[in-house]
């Protein structure tokens, strides 16, 4: 089962551009990647498939510049005749050939008329360990991440539903399904192998399979990167402890009770980040752009997907006829859940979430996550429950030059107009949980 995806509307613009390099799809292992390559090759006469992690197609890159001799002996390998139309190369898992990385470079230079995609899950690690180079300049990326929620509906073949959510107005009358769809989604999670299951099945039990098999495959990736049994002991102790920090602030020194040195334990979430399957958001306390991050502050830490914190932790059964979502791990799940949609609204680069914190002495003000839109800092604060106080989101607008700002809830997506103590006016955004992936629409239209 192919999933629709909105990265194939990044491919088909990067096809149609006169000025396009070889393409390198990154983002954590099973968000897809693979998938929308397929998809993507309805638009071609010709498709050639490669998996590195094979032998055989790995020895097809004999060369890293004879890229006509090399695409010939692809062609001989995989029996295709004539390439005189539109033809699309796609090299998976590139990261086990260095050939084959420095064979983009001269497929852009001496080849043009050929479309080549690549996509390596691993290649951030590879590339921070020195282990290969890639040409700048000839090469551009893009970014996949786990299903976002319309994707999600969309696999679930609820078109009618979609279809409302892009009304000018929604139906008041849409809201108790809208929840329903969406507290599915955010218990079982983005994975599209997960989705899948769940498409099929409606059973949490079968769906917990796949994700006990998606979270073995990942910590047998990230021990591939220790040098030494003491430090593959540390790398599994930190991946296990994160799960349970997921939009928390965290501090590197005794984290998860090792005795490891701070400078070692970050040193194992920049692995994290760099397999995408962790992301650390450091603050600002900048009000205006450039809202530089204060990396000697402590991050908060942000998982891949939301459905795999729940399995871990598991908590999947919390969601089952839940009236407060804020509830779910003290606030936590919805709060990374924001943060997991508003990643996946940027694929042309690696998107650098932040957060808000007040730079007074003894000040508590937070504001959960900040928004670049049209040259202003637009503060969010995820109140995904019935109730809860904005202090935070007031302090900001009292100081701030923006006059918008976003609440994330649990209610009736609506703008309102607000006043702060000092008596500045500002519009808030009231955005249902369920339309995040469409807040630029929304602030467009405000």
């Amino acid at each position: 089962m192919l999933f629709w995806r909105k990265t194939l509307d990044d491919l088909r613009a990067w096809a149609a551009s006169p000025y396009r390099r070889s393409l390198i799809l990154r983002g954590a292992r099973q968000v897809g990647k693979t998938t929308v390559v397929r998809l993507f090759a309805a638009d071609f006469d010709t498709f050639i498939e490669l998996n590195l992690e094979r032998e055989n197609d790995r020895d097809l890159f004999f060369s890293g510049t004879e890229v006509q001799k090399v695409l010939n002996n692809i062609k001989i390998a995989k029996n295709i005749g004539d390439t005189s139309g539109k033809t699309l190369l796609f090299i998976d898992e590139i990261q086990n050939s260095a050939n084959a990385l420095l064979s983009l470079r001269y497929f852009y230079e001496l080849m043009p008329e050929l479309y080549v995609v690549a996509a390596g899950s691993l290649l951030d690690a590879y590339l921070a360990k020195g282990r290969f180079q890639v040409s700048v300049g000839r090469i551009e990326y893009l970014w996949v991440y786990p299903l976002d929620f319309e994707e999600y509906l969309n696999a679930l073949d609820l078109k009618p539903l979609l279809q409302a959510l892009d009304a000018d107005a929604i139906p008041q009358y849409i809201y108790p399904t809208l929840r329903t769809h969406y507290t599915e989604f955010a218990m079982v999670g983005a994975m599209p192998e997960v989705v899948k299951i769940w498409q099929q099945s409606r059973d949490i039990a079968v769906v917990r399979g796949v994700q006990a098999a998606i979270v073995a495959a990942f910590r047998d990736d990230v021990a591939k990167y220790a040098a030494n049994p003491a430090q593959n002991e540390l790398i599994l102790q930190v991946l296990d402890n994160a799960y349970q920090h997921v939009s928390k602030r965290i501090s590197f020194e005794n984290y998860g009770g090792t005795a490891a040195r701070s400078d070692q334990v970050k040193a194992v979430f920049q692995l994290l980040e760099q397999v995408n399957l962790f992301f650390l958001l450091y603050p600002t306390s900048a009000l205006e752009i450039p809202a530089l991050p204060k990396y000697q502050r402590r991050p908060k830490l942000l998982a891949y997907d939301l459905g795999m914190v729940n399995y871990v932790l598991g908590i999947q059964d919390n969601y089952y006829g839940n009236d407060d979502l804020h509830s779910i791990f003290k606030g936590a799940a919805m709060e990374q859940m924001v943060g997991q949609e508003l990643r996946s609204l940027q694929h042309k680069e690696n998107f650098k979430l932040k957060y808000w914190v007040r730079d007074r002495r003894n000040s508590s003000a937070e504001i959960d996550y900040l928004l670049d839109w049209q040259g202003e800092l637009i503060p969010v604060e995820v109140k995904a429950g019935k109730s809860g106080s904005m202090k935070s989101l007031f302090i900001f607008m009292d100081e701030a030059k923006t006059d918008i700002a976003i609440r994330i809830h649990d209610g009736l997506t609506a703008w309102e107009e607000l006043t702060t103590s000092s008596g500045k006016k500002f519009r808030l955004l009231n955005l249902n949980l369920a339309l995040v992936n469409k807040v630029f629409g929304y602030l467009k239209k405000g």
